[in-house]
């Protein structure tokens, strides 16, 4: 039972001398239906169910009735606010989600990373990046990297890449690396803009199931610089824009159907014998039908060409 519900109850029971009998039956239904401790306490009809219990009126033979029930209900909204977490624990509750957040943040390349299948190679180690900048840039430039070594292996069906393969994603991987970090640098919060970034990044190379659209980043045929801007219709593959292509080609299509289905509806519609004025064909049809003149002028109508495309009016 809602706030709302709890309201209009409380509203009738301030009330109880007018209806007594229904007064029991709304306390019956109290007693019988659960209720919400946060809409108890908004409603305040707490206070209403102890003025019941406290009543004292020997002309009304229905007033006892209403003492003990309305005291049965007092005792189960009682057990209710017993039942609820006390201050202490929502507030150690409070605590430890916030640690968790908090463990959560410290995690992030770990987060980025989350496959057990990613290769064990570090291409960044020893790697130093010009001061000042954060700590974990090289954390995340690892992360990404195995991310995208993964894909290579994928693409080109072979576990093993060579020397100048891994020098080519590590270069690919530190200019988008880069690029994100100076493109964040005038944000609010440039850290977290960064990390922001860069998991969208990684979002997009775990997408890439065969690998082809990490193979262009290392093909060249996809700029690093480019494809760090993080444009959703850039990391499309050609399997996915293929599709998009035949949903819109589908789509105009059946609207080109559609429109020349109107033209020859409209040809049909007496107008076909219609001689157009510019060349002479019998292709025109009405366009539209306006009342130019006074209401009992006969309507003016414009006419189109079919075959030129020409347009004049008949009145």
């Amino acid at each position: 039972m809602d706030y709302q519900e709890l309201y209009e109850l409380r509203k009738k029971l301030v009330d109880w001398k007018k209806n007594p009998k229904e007064t029991i039956n709304i306390l019956k239904l109290l007693e019988q239906t659960p209720i919400d401790q946060e809409a108890v306490n908004k409603s305040k009809i707490y206070k209403t169910l102890h003025t019941l219990t406290i009543i004292d009126d020997k002309s009304d033979p229905l007033a006892a009735t209403i003492r003990t029930k309305a005291q049965i209900v007092q005792d189960k909204l009682k057990k209710l606010s017993q039942n609820k977490p006390n201050d202490n624990d929502t507030i150690e509750k409070k605590r430890e989600k916030s640690e968790e957040i908090k463990m959560q943040k410290q995690n992030s390349v770990q987060n980025i990373q989350s496959s057990k299948s990613l290769p064990d190679i570090d291409l960044f180690v020893n790697y130093k990046v010009p001061y000042p900048s954060y700590v974990d840039r090289v954390k995340y430039l690892t992360a990404i990297s195995k991310l995208f070594i993964l894909n290579i292996q994928i693409f080109k069906n072979q576990d093993d890449l060579s020397d100048s393969d891994y020098q080519i994603i590590k270069d690919s991987v530190e200019k988008m690396e880069k690029a994100i970090y100076y493109k964040r640098q005038t944000e609010h919060s440039p850290r977290k803009a960064y990390e922001q970034d860069l998991k969208i990044l990684a979002g997009f190379l775990k997408k890439d199931k065969n690998g082809s659209l990490t193979y262009r980043i290392f093909s060249k045929q996809f700029d690093p610089l480019i494809a760090a801007q993080l444009k959703a219709a850039d990391w499309v593959d050609d399997e996915t824009k293929q599709e998009q292509s035949r949903i819109i080609r589908e789509k105009m299509e059946a609207e080109q159907l559609g429109f020349y289905k109107d033209l020859s509806k409209r040809e049909m519609e007496g107008v076909e014998g219609k001689m157009c004025k510019g060349c002479g064909q019998k292709k025109v049809y009405l366009v539209d039908e306006k009342q130019t003149r006074a209401s009992d002028e006969p309507t003016t109508k414009f006419f189109e060409c079919y075959n030129c495309g020409d347009k004049f009016r008949i009145c």
